[in-house]
């Protein structure tokens, strides 16, 4: 069957064909004269329906083909300018979907300080050594690490809507492990399911962000949620030290507090959080279509991302052993996560050691070392606005040096990070005022942005649409090593003193200063001898300069910054799966979900 249509009418007659039907499973088509879809839906297809879904490979056997039958595919679409797409909700409801998911990334990134600043009172009363207490610094970044691997093929079966309840609604209740625990035991079980829990804030936001804005607005929204995540760890130490300062507040009202605030927060997210991916919305769009009109418009509604949809557990397995496939073999994801792995392990540092540093050095009484966590404040908000100069030099230069120009402030943040680190290791000395390491924990703090933006950018720009699973791979060593920091930074400063402990820290930044000039240098060197990374640029340009073409730019200055909770979330469909992917009329892959 093929439909012939009018251009200027709104009827689709279907002419009926002489169709080669299965030897062993024929279907019959319900027919009509005329047939009306509705907006948005387009005839596809004869594809393969099976117990598991709609297939568009070919069966082998005659008893595989039995196991289903062919039909005529009714691709489900959003209409043009349509207010069910997320890319057209209103000003209003994309205001407020950011401004609850970006509180939901902040205060996750807060938790992390707001536990370090309480630390010792908490030790006082549970009996805990102070590798214990550090302890729970990192047992929450390593529930980040994980948890962001089982995340893809989560938010493809359910959507982002109901993970964020799930994830708010249990992150608040995990609160409890801390308010009413009687040990330490208790205590670390607890920070890390609140890692575990919480890491949506880091990574489903991210994905949330790229699903309502399109490619060429989505930079400063992106902007600002890596700043809320950096901007996190600062404002929880310095306001909650004023409750560990209270001694009928202390570590206990430290989450007591939290678990209010979220608990206020839950009904505010309920209400104005939606569902957002498309490719979910347009599933649940063609189920209900399904179900109200059946057969009778001469084809079954499916929606484009239902075509070959890997089966969930599938979809898990391949969600954790792709990132660690990329990481042992490809050197730029590797470099790039050792690299990153030491930034996040002097931020972690910072989180756990400050009060150490001005209490033993300076001092300082519990509220004024706080205090010096507005430096990392202050560092992260000079690091998004330094983050403007590199975005101007990469348009300028992508055309002449491709992705590399991505590279710019990566190269100075790496010798600027290593000066940080020296400035505030030689001024972590008593006859040096307070305000000296304040000012290199700034700078460490505004280099540390630049880098964690452009290890994410970068390896996106080169690993195309398997970006996730390079991501993934770095992500997961640069929290699992970098958080490991906190463990032992007591015994570090103890062992060789603040001053001496943090330069060998800044020797070892510099010793791996260089990745990013090598990077920018020898960036398409490397690629060529990649097993993937020049094939999957390859695609990821066509389907870039496609999207140009359609949005009238025709170039690649619009491309998306994609950082880490996209990359993470976003489905990557593995290279030999794009043959089948069913074909517009101008024969480009049908983007999953447009």
């Amino acid at each position: 069957m093929v439909h012939e249509a009018d251009p200027g009418a709104t009827a689709i007659t279907l002419v009926p064909l002489d169709v080669p039907k299965s030897p062993i499973c024929q279907p019959d088509y319900p027919m009509s004269t005329a047939v009306t879809l509705p907006p948005g839906c387009t005839y596809g297809p004869s594809l393969r329906l099976t117990p598991r879904g709609v297939v568009s490979r070919q069966l082998s056997t005659p008893s595989a083909a039995c196991d289903g039958e062919d039909v005529r595919i009714i691709y489900v679409d959003f209409p043009l300018g349509s207010s069910e797409n997320p890319f057209f909700f209103s000003r209003r409801r994309k205001l407020g979907i950011m401004l609850v998911a970006l509180f939901y990334a902040m205060i996750t990134a807060y938790e992390t300080s707001s536990y370090s600043i309480g630390a010792p009172s908490m030790q006082r009363d549970l009996h805990a050594t102070d590798l214990q207490a550090a302890s729970g610094v990192s047992l929450y970044g390593w529930g980040f690490a994980i948890g962001p691997l089982m995340l893809a093929p989560l938010t493809e079966e359910f959507g982002r809507y109901w993970i964020y309840m799930g994830s708010i609604l249990s992150y608040t209740l995990v609160h409890l492990t801390h308010g009413l625990g009687k040990n330490i035991a208790t205590v670390l079980v607890g920070r890390f399911l609140l890692g575990l829990t919480g890491c949506i804030g880091a990574t489903v936001v991210a994905g949330t962000v790229s699903d309502i804005y399109p490619p060429n607005k989505r930079g400063p929204p992106m902007g600002f949620f890596t700043l809320s995540v950096v901007l996190g760890p600062g404002l929880g130490a310095a306001t909650m030290c004023w409750a560990e300062a209270n001694p009928h507040l202390e570590w206990r009202w430290i989450s007591w507090i939290q678990m209010i605030a979220l608990a206020a927060y839950l009904p505010i997210a309920f209400l104005v959080l939606r569902e957002t991916r498309a490719s979910v919305l347009l599933r649940r769009k063609a189920k209900k279509l399904r179900i109200e009109r059946g057969m009778l418009d001469g084809g079954r509604y499916t929606a484009r991302s239902e075509v070959d949809k890997e089966e969930f557990w599938a979809a898990m397995r391949r969600s954790l052993s792709r990132p660690i496939l990329f990481l042992m073999m490809e050197p730029i994801v590797t470099f790039f996560a050792i690299w990153a792995a030491l930034v996040w392990g002097v931020f972690f540092v910072q989180i756990a050691g400050l009060p150490y540093v001005f209490k033993s050095i300076h001092g300082f009484g519990t509220t004024a070392a706080g205090s010096t966590y507005w430096a990392i404040v202050v560092g992260s908000m000079i690091g998004y606005l330094l983050n403007f100069i590199q975005d101007h030099l990469y348009k300028k230069n992508v055309g002449r040096i491709g992705v590399e120009a991505r590279l710019y402030a990566a190269c100075a943040a790496g010798i600027v990070f290593a000066i940080g680190c020296v400035i505030f290791g030689l001024t972590s000395i008593p006859s040096v005022h307070w305000i000296a390491p304040c000012i290199g924990i700034a700078i460490i703090l505004a280099a540390a942005y630049t880098i964690y933006q452009t290890c994410f950018i970068y390896l996106s720009e080169c690993y195309g649409t398997h970006a996730s699973s390079a991501v993934a791979g770095m992500s997961c060593l640069r929290i699992l090593l970098g958080s490991s920091f906190a463990m032992f930074t007591t015994k570090l400063f103890d062992t060789l003193t603040p001053r001496w402990g943090l330069l060998m820290i800044g020797c070892i930044a510099l010793v791996l200063a260089p990745i990013p000039f090598i990077a920018l240098l020898k960036g398409p060197w490397i690629r060529e001898r990649s097993p993937y990374s020049k094939i999957l640029m390859a695609e990821e340009r066509e389907r870039i300069e496609a999207e140009g073409l359609s949005q009238g730019t025709g170039d690649l200055e619009s491309r998306m910054e994609i950082m880490e909770g996209e990359a993470l979330l976003e489905g990557d469909r593995v290279l030999e799966s794009n043959v089948h992917e069913p074909k517009h009329p101008a024969g480009r892959p049908t983007p999953e979900g447009s």
